[in-house]
């Protein structure tokens, strides 16, 4: 997809952090903004044009709709009233996530079914209500916010990076499954990526090889995917050696580097936006 102008972009997760980022990127070549999102207060009627001026300054629509992303019912509802508002969506973001850092024992049942429903079940729930428009259109695209954790172990946070492995394979699944059907006009992107500063992953340590990584960086880096319909963007680079390292390796020797270089340990100082 070439031209964004006019496009309806749905992004959930998008008050904030990268999916915010991804919003203003996409408006200012010119897309209109769906943003789905549980934060109510950014919502409110007198803090929601305040919320998105830096979208709407690029003279594009911007709607937004409060829901759970795990309540198929309303999101459902919500597609109703986006085909009201503005039509058909032509890219869907799968943003939406939740991190609950801490050893396994530690985190609650609750904390790690909320982990799935979020990371994994939230995104099955868009794809099944809004494939359909992105079947419909001549030109679409699938955004999904996987991560680097969906190619390795990340000890503290097991749910999340067990979820961020289904989703991966559940996109490249999608993916093939969609081109089975002659639907080669819908493109896939799945983001992979280290630590993003957008304070999901506040206090962890950062791993030798791989910096915090700025959300505009990497929000820039999605629109040029999804242009050249590039199927994964992974940051840094050192994370594409991940596999590798992995299938060479015997277990003990990979264990050894990964706490060694500090990719066992980064999750042990984690705070998260709650402590923040």
């Amino acid at each position: 997809m070439k031209n964004f102008k006019n496009k309806n972009i749905l992004i959930t997760g998008g008050a904030r952090g990268l999916g915010k980022q991804i919003a203003i990127e996409f408006a200012s070549k010119g897309a209109n903004i769906i943003i789905c999102d549980l934060n109510e207060s950014f919502f409110r009627p007198e803090c929601f044009p305040e919320n998105i001026k830096e979208i709407t300054s690029y003279g594009v629509k911007c709607y937004g709709y409060c829901l759970d992303v795990t309540n198929y019912d309303k999101i459902q509802s919500v597609k109703n009233k986006i085909h009201s508002d503005l039509g058909k969506i032509d890219i869907l973001v799968n943003n939406a996530g939740v991190v609950f850092g801490g050893d396994f024992l530690d985190t609650s049942i609750e904390k790690h079914k909320i982990t799935y429903d979020v990371n994994v079940i939230g995104v099955i729930n868009f794809l099944h209500i809004f494939l359909d428009d992105l079947i419909n259109q001549q030109e679409s695209h699938i955004i999904n916010i996987s991560s680097a954790s969906g190619f390795t172990s990340l000890p503290g946070a097991a749910s999340y990076a067990s979820s961020k492995s289904a989703l991966t394979n559940l996109s490249e699944s999608l993916r093939i499954e969609l081109k089975k059907k002659g639907y080669n006009h819908i493109g896939m992107t799945i983001v992979c990526t280290a630590f993003i500063n957008t304070g999901m992953f506040n206090g962890i340590k950062e791993p030798t090889f791989i910096p915090m990584l700025s959300q505009q960086k990497i929000s820039k880096k999605i629109i040029k995917a999804v242009k050249t319909g590039k199927l994964f963007v992974i940051e840094p680079g050192f994370v594409k050696l991940i596999p590798f390292i992995k299938s060479i390796f015997p277990r003990p020797i990979f264990d050894f580097l990964g706490s060694v270089l500090g990719g066992f340990k980064s999750m042990d100082f984690w705070e998260g936006h709650s402590k923040k």
